[in-house]
Formats: C-alpha cells, sequence, structure tokens
C-alpha cells in the first residue's frame, strides 16, 4: 500500500512503511502455536485485535453499527503534532515561580480538581470523561476547554510495547484501542526509544524524564476490541522508573533504604514533569493511575502519595491546574490503597 502522507512531510514519517516495518519485525501472529491454554489463546485473540486495529489505520476507516467512520485525517494530524520532549527540557521549570504565575495568569491556579478512583481501565475512564464532555454539548462547542489527557504507562525502548505480539499491559490495550502507535513510529517520537536504548549499566532501569504527547489521537475500540464511536484523547507517553530492574542490578554492599528513596526522588520528578506537560498542552481532564506498579515494581503506596502530594494535597503544586482527574485503577488491593492515601 503506498503511504498515504507526502514523504516531504519529514517529522510524520510515513504511516503505512513505519508499521509495515515493525509488522515484518514482529513474529506472525497466526502462528501462536495452539496449546490449548488460556494464555496462549488469549495472546493468540489479542493479536488478532491488534492485526485489525493496523489494518484499520492502514486503510483509514472501519465499520461500526453499520457505517463507515473515517480516520484518516485524524491520524495524520495526530503524527504531525506528535512531539518529544527531551529529558533536560523547559519540563524541569514545573515548580518555578514563573510556570507558577502562567496558571495563574490563564485563569486556572485557583479551582480545585475534582478527583475520582475508579476500579476500571484508562480507555474506560478516557471514554468516562469524553462522555461527560460532550453530553449535552451541541455543535461549535469550544472542545479545547475540554480536552482529555490519557497517561501512558509505556515500555522505555519499543513503541507499543508488546502490543503487536499479544502482550497484555495497559500501553498495549491503548495502542489496541487507538491511534497511539503510529504516533510512536514517528520520526519525533524515535528519539525517545533511541535515547533509551542507549543507555546501558545498573542505573538504566530509572530511564529519563523524556516524554512524547500525541495530541488529538482518535480511540475506535474498547478494552475487548469491540468497535465503538470514534472519540479523541491526547496521549503523554512516559517510562516509570523500572525498579525491579533496579534492585536486581544492585551491588551487594549497597545501601537499599537509599537506592528506594532515591526511586521514589526520581518518580516524583517525572510524575511532576508529566502534569507540568498536561497543564502545558491545556489538557484539563485526566486519566492517570498506578503508574508502574506492575511489572515494574514500584511500590503502590509510593505511587499514590506521589501522586496525592502533587495534586490534592495543602499546598500541592498542581491542585488548581486541572478540572478533573480519574485514577483508573484496576485490581482491588490497589485500588484500595489509592482510596486510602488519596483521602487521608
Amino acid at each position: 500500500m503506498p503511504s498515504k502522507f507526502p514523504l516531504t512531510l519529514s517529522q510524520a514519517g510515513s504511516l503505512s512503511s513505519s508499521m509495515s516495518s515493525s509488522r515484518k519485525a514482529k513474529p506472525e501472529p497466526r502462528k501462536v502455536r495452539a496449546t490449548g491454554s488460556q494464555s496462549d489463546a488469549r495472546r493468540a485473540r489479542l493479536t488478532a485485535i491488534a492485526d485489525a486495529t493496523i489494518q484499520a489505520l492502514e486503510s483509514g476507516s472501519y465499520t461500526h453499527n453499520g457505517a463507515t467512520h473515517t480516520i484518516e485525517a485524524a491520524v495524520r494530524a495526530s503524527r504531525l503534532g506528535t512531539q518529544y520532549y527531551a529529558p533536560d527540557s523547559m519540563l524541569s521549570a514545573w515548580n518555578s515561580d514563573a510556570a507558577k504565575a502562567r496558571l495563574v495568569s490563564a485563569g486556572s491556579g485557583t479551582r480545585i480538581a475534582d478527583i475520582s478512583v475508579l476500579e476500571i481501565s484508562s480507555l474506560d475512564g478516557a471514554r468516562l470523561l469524553w462522555n461527560d464532555n460532550n453530553t449535552g454539548i451541541g455543535v461549535g462547542a469550544n472542545i479545547e476547554e475540554k480536552k482529555i489527557g490519557v497517561l501512558n504507562f509505556a515500555s522505555a525502548t519499543k513503541p507499543g510495547g508488546g502490543f503487536l505480539t499479544g502482550a497484555q499491559a495497559q500501553e498495549e490495550s491503548l495502542a489496541r484501542a487507538s491511534a497511539l502507535y503510529p504516533t510512536l513510529t514517528t520520526r519525533s517520537a524515535g528519539q525517545f526509544y533511541e535515547i533509551h536504548k542507549a543507555k546501558k549499566g545498573p542505573k538504566s532501569g530509572y530511564y529519563t524524564h523524556a516524554m512524547v504527547y500525541s495530541p488529538r489521537v482518535v480511540v475506535f475500540r474498547d478494552d475487548a476490541g469491540g468497535w465503538v464511536e470514534p472519540y479523541y484523547v491526547d496521549m503523554l507517553t512516559s517510562p516509570a522508573v523500572n525498579a525491579g530492574d533496579v534492585r536486581r542490578k544492585l551491588p551487594e554492599d549497597s545501601d537499599l533504604d537509599a537506592e528506594e528513596e532515591r526511586i521514589v526522588r526520581v518518580m516524583r520528578e517525572r510524575m511532576a514533569r508529566i502534569l507540568f506537560l498536561f497543564e502545558q498542552r491545556g489538557a484539563r481532564r485526566l486519566v492517570l493511575g498506578s503508574f508502574g506498579t506492575g511489572v515494574f515494581r514500584n511500590s503502590v503506596e509510593a505511587v499514590a502519595r506521589i501522586w496525592a502530594e502533587l495534586l490534592c494535597k495543602d499546598g500541592a503544586r498542581f491542585a488548581g491546574s486541572f478540572e478533573r482527574v480519574v485514577f483508573a485503577v484496576l485490581g482491588r488491593e490497589t485500588y484500595e490503597t489509592f482510596v486510602q492515601v488519596l483521602n487521608e
């Protein structure tokens, strides 16, 4: 299939070619060995969903309830607007007087966000906010004021994580359901993966504060792989500290308590930059969650406490930055920890 994007759009690159190369590099999805196990069956099903998503992205349309939805222009716009933020970007100034002053002058900074902890997926959280945004809103409404931001708990080295091969985690769910993946295969986003692939050594699990911002990503599927009416969210791609990797690589004579403190300190800085980027980009309704507490093994309580310190405790830097924040948290124990910490 020829590229739908002019070669002169160097920042975006070619959607078809970038996705085709990734598809060639992955194992053939339909050769998943049928062992009868639930794990293999689930992986095969998720791989098939990913294949169908890629096909819709490459064709530029999909059909739902008898109606054809064209998404080609939306995907192109998201790719062109995707922006890379280096580890030493302006996001390091999140706590500066100048940043706070701009917030006040923009008319924010005094409202207190409506914060919810819900035992739902990030996709369900995004759709909830979208439906809430658009209930009773007519043609011509100012959608910029209702911009939704979703945090992608990202792989630091692989666009979309393992979604092409049936992996199951938060990033993979977002990638299977939306146009996130083509934004992460742009030349701009490529810098994010290059910098992390180059990191070696015992501290590589900290990754960096580099981020990718993908604007107005079209979402057109649900968690189960069903097709839905298209809706749009901004997605921010950032890796949590891989605390498990950091701990595994520690020398035997290391100060374990000091390293744990460093993990929390780095996570706090990264999470503050995430909120600052959403603030800078005008996303006033957010879907956050238990960032990096799965395979990356960060403490659920520590992550919940950092979010609370940044968003809702006395003197919190971002207490007035957002209109509504949904913590989409799966797993009863994790959910209960978030509820407890955020209500302290």
